[in-house]
């Protein structure tokens, strides 16, 4: 660069219908203008037809199966790498879910309190160690938490459900 922008640098010019280039524009499309010609004398020379030469038929034919094996494999690899990157989202997603799981069952095991009523009182309905209140639509819901049995109240709007680890939810 310091070529085109310096002092000393020629000051080359070539006029193409009547319009001058900038100097060093011949210089940087040199390399691009060597290319496309070898590119082209490459597809017009090129002779790919074999017709009566049985070795050079299955010379070609070999190439197209190598070529066909060769884009097997890097569909093969791609699926493979895609179904990695697939299979760590899933593992990422579940980690998430089961967390918020966590979150949800401790609420819901406090918003069960709302609900509760005390031992013997009038229309109560047990729920394992606890009782739900009658009147205002709770309800009892089991679960399992760290491999014991337990229950909660759900109120008139919440759904019971259990969670991935058996844990009881109140959902609305």
């Amino acid at each position: 660069l310091k070529r085109f922008f310096s002092a000393k640098a020629p000051r080359h010019t070539v006029h193409l219908a009547g319009r001058q280039t900038p100097p060093g524009l011949c210089e940087t499309m040199a390399p691009l203008r060597a290319a496309l010609v070898f590119g082209l004398a490459l597809l017009v020379g090129a002779d790919t037809s074999c017709e009566g030469d049985a070795a050079c038929a299955a010379l070609q034919r070999e190439a197209a199966e190598a070529e066909a094996l060769e884009l097997r494999q890097l569909r093969a690899k791609e699926s493979s790498s895609e179904a990695e990157v697939l299979q760590a989202r899933r593992q990422a997603a579940e980690a998430q879910l089961m967390s918020a799981e966590k979150q949800l069952a401790a609420v819901s095991q406090e918003e069960s309190r709302l609900y509760e009523a005390a031992e013997g009182e009038e229309g109560s309905i047990r729920c394992g160690d606890v009782y739900c209140a009658s009147g205002i639509g709770s309800h009892c819901c089991h679960g399992i938490l760290s491999g014991s049995h337990y229950a909660i109240c759900c109120g008139s709007t919440g759904r019971c459900k259990r969670g991935l680890d058996g844990m009881a939810l109140c959902t609305r």
